[in-house]
């Protein structure tokens, strides 16, 4: 029985999706059909990225990751307007202070973003995932510097994060794979969003030149393979780290 005679549809929670990768995740998923909740620490920034998404019965939900309440009460409404079978985690801060000079509370900025916002955001789709089946997919957005400690982007703190989300995947793969619930991740590089607009030209040479293709990744490129890993068709991938960083890591 295909997707549509099962008779649920492609709908997508998106975490940072008013910018950057998870903005290019919510209109390729809009372009494939699927409703598509963009769920922002910024109302108006969300409310203007849903007015660029194709198709209709898309949300935008303004919500702090790191508020357990508030991201649950995005899933159960973006859930009753026909249900949610996938989740991008894709909110997240970068730090660039030294580990020996960051301070408690901007390290614990960054892992309540980071992990504990993913955390949430899991946890609190999680029950409509579980009505979703085989249908059910999250995608977490990693970071190559979980890999290299840093020094691309982010430094220590940032990098620390995103090692704690492959222990927090691999958990949830355990744990919902016998509802037939995939989690994954994907762990890009350095990639052309907002966040790297800032970089001067010295700081950007540098940069891709970490990268084997000596470029920045496109956040098309990112999103495409976050679509590969949603996809029901690859049903049986889960627990894994999809690296898609011009080869800054090999898996």
């Amino acid at each position: 029985m295909t997707d549509h005679e099962s008779g649920t549809a492609e709908a997508v929670l998106i975490t940072g999706g008013a910018s950057g990768i998870g903005l290019t995740c919510a209109r390729q998923a809009a372009a494939r059909g699927a409703r598509v909740a963009i769920v922002d620490v910024n109302p108006s920034a969300a409310a203007d990225a849903v007015a660029t998404l194709d198709g209709e019965g898309h949300v935008a939900v303004a919500a702090d990751v790191t508020d357990a309440g508030a991201m649950r009460r995005a899933a159960d409404e973006f859930a009753a307007g026909g249900g949610l079978t996938g989740v991008v985690a894709a909110a997240g801060i970068v730090s660039r202070s030294a580990l020996l000079d960051i301070d408690a509370a901007e390290f614990r900025r960054v892992l309540d973003i980071n992990v504990i916002g993913v955390q949430n955001t899991i946890s609190a789709a999680g029950p409509h995932l579980l009505r979703a089946g085989r249908l059910g997919s999250v995608v977490v957005l990693g970071s190559a510097a979980a890999f290299t400690g840093g020094g691309l982007m982010g430094n220590g703190a940032y990098a620390t994060s995103k090692a704690a989300l492959i222990g927090l995947v691999r958990g949830y793969a355990r744990e919902l794979a016998p509802h037939q619930v995939r989690v994954n991740m994907v762990a890009p590089g350095a990639t052309e969003t907002p966040m790297t607009d800032v970089l001067n030209d010295a700081d950007r040479e540098r940069i891709a030149g970490m990268s084997l293709l000596g470029r920045l990744s496109k956040p098309e490129e990112i999103a495409s393979a976050i679509a590969f890993l949603l996809a029901p068709g690859n049903g049986t991938i889960t627990g894994q780290v999809l690296h898609v960083n011009g080869g800054v890591v090999f898996g």
